[in-house]
């Protein structure tokens, strides 16, 4: 066999694994992922029909930086859509929350800075909240009064496709301004996880899926904790030790101590004072060294 012989060998043999690959990957979605689907597109149908219907109060706060909590009443115009290519399907809910303005506060803002400062805060939420400004000759804004007021649009969107395994979930301004995004394996999809997804857009819960924490690592917590709290206790006597040593030094130092009375004792290391020079022998005979 040649070279092209062997080339042409292995281009087929790459045709042929992904050729099974993505065989594979039919069958799951075909199997999985659109009864999985359908099923979560028949709960969340009956959830809007029956919220609509029934037409209970539902609110939420919004927190905002600077500001305060928004208050919004949601209202009973959920509306579900569906899209289905070959090879992937996509729900959209969509629910309408209306800015309560009466029951938020109104807030005044002094200074152009602040001013405008919070008004793009509320412009990225979505939303207005200016009510009043006031402004001087120029038409620069002095100070401004703030309560919101609009709609804001929540959303939740569900997606999946033949090339994962998984659905992909985005929440836009149900628990929080902004997008919360959650990934389930198509396998997890049940009853319960609707339930849990059904709560979570009926605003009863602030949490879509909990994770669960198996008992190896609750484990590995605890003697963490423990070695922790050991390392601890450790520290803490340690420090008394040295404490108490520190203490005894001081006592030294005061007046009275033993260190200070041995400080006191004073120890004479002088030289003795030196013999003045007296004449030898031949000085004596001599007369040398006689005192004039």
């Amino acid at each position: 066999m040649g070279l092209l012989d062997d080339l042409e060998q292995e281009a087929q043999k790459k045709r042929e694994e992904k050729e099974e690959l993505q065989a594979r990957k039919r069958e799951f979605f075909k199997t999985n992922t659109i009864p999985a689907m359908e099923n979560l597109y028949d709960y969340l149908t009956r959830l809007a029909k029956s919220l609509n219907f029934l037409k209970t109060e539902r609110r939420t706060r919004f927190r905002v930086i600077g500001y305060g909590d928004v208050v919004v009443r949601i209202e009973n115009d959920m509306t579900i859509q569906a899209q289905m290519p070959m090879y992937a399907r996509e729900i959209k809910l969509a629910v309408t929350g209306i800015i309560d303005t009466a029951a938020c506060p109104l807030l005044k803002v002094e200074g152009a800075s602040k001013v405008e400062a919070l008004q793009d805060a509320f412009r990225r939420c979505g939303f207005e909240g200016v009510q009043r400004a006031e402004r001087d000759d120029r038409g620069n804004i002095l100070s401004a009064q703030f309560q919101p007021f609009g709609k804001i649009q929540m959303v939740a969107s569900f997606f999946a496709d033949m090339n994962s395994e998984v659905m992909k979930m985005e929440f836009a301004n149900f628990d929080s301004l902004g997008v919360r995004r959650e990934t389930v394996a198509i396998g997890t999809l049940n009853d319960d996880l609707f339930d849990q997804i059904g709560k979570y857009i009926a605003l009863q819960q602030n949490y879509v899926v909990r994770e669960t924490i198996s008992e190896d690592t609750r484990e590995a917590w605890r003697r963490g904790l423990q070695t922790e709290n050991q390392k601890r206790d450790v520290e803490a006597k340690i420090a008394q030790q040295q404490a108490k040593e520190l203490e005894r030094l001081e006592a030294q130092k005061k007046p009275g101590s033993i260190t200070e009375r041995i400080k006191a004792v004073i120890i004479d290391n002088s030289e003795p004072e030196p013999k003045k020079d007296e004449p030898g022998l031949l000085g004596k005979l001599f007369g040398f060294g006689r005192k004039k």
